[in-house]
């Protein structure tokens, strides 16, 4: 198993995420979970949460008829998510600020600076949900909290494939985490909810453009 992974599962889902964004399998592709459960030398259990993953990030769809297939990704649709984005988590991170734990904000700043040091894509993509969830976790059990997270998970596919093509995105990812941990060790809300709509209106703009580049690779092997 990869170093970045700490469970079979994990591992399961980041290579089969990988390789969908990387342009292995085309838009249509049929995945069978025993030849990828072979292939991967595990047993089909992780294949079957991998695929349930896959679904709720938007990379596969589950048909009665064909099982688990590939889907593709658009600019509209990413568009449209983080435009949601926007409006909801600014907003879930100004009431973070007010409540912030000392002891999540020195977990969120050690999560950073690890993240900052790291060449691995997949253990960024990995602490970046960390980051987050250590400086938003005062609001788990709110509403707003759950449709927040549900959008992130299904945005999650998306950063990947920036992450794939614009590998410089991590570093601007994290400069614009080092002034968010700031307005929050600040307590400065109100900065905390304006840094969080720039950071997701500039990755919006960075995937959208990794989206367009990476649609003629899905049209030519349809």
């Amino acid at each position: 198993m990869s170093r970045p992974y700490r469970t079979i599962q994990e591992y399961v889902l980041g290579t089969l995420r990988a390789e969908i964004l990387k342009g292995v399998y085309p838009p249509n592709t049929r995945l069978r979970q025993e030849e990828v459960a072979k292939r991967l030398e595990v047993s089909t259990t992780p294949v079957r949460e991998a695929f349930r993953d896959l679904r709720a990030e938007g990379l596969v769809s589950i048909d009665p008829n064909r099982g688990v297939v590939i889907r593709g990704l658009t600019a509209e649709d990413v568009s449209e998510i983080y435009e949601l984005r926007m409006l909801l988590e600014p907003m879930l991170a100004e009431r973070a600020c007010r409540q912030l734990a000392p002891a999540d904000l020195a977990a969120a700043t050690v999560c950073h600076a690890t993240m900052s040091a790291t060449p691995s894509s997949e253990k960024w993509a990995l602490l970046n949900v960390e980051f987050h969830r250590h400086l938003i976790g005062s609001q788990e059990k709110t509403r707003l909290f759950e449709i927040v997270e549900n959008l992130s998970g299904v945005a999650r596919p998306y950063v990947s494939l920036a992450m794939h093509i614009k590998r410089d995105l991590m570093e601007s990812n994290n400069r614009e985490h080092a002034q968010l941990l700031d307005a929050f060790r600040a307590g400065d809300a109100l900065s905390v909810r304006e840094q969080s709509r720039i950071h997701l209106e500039n990755t919006r703009n960075a995937i959208v453009a990794c989206v367009a580049q990476w649609a003629p690779t899905e049209v030519a092997h349809g």
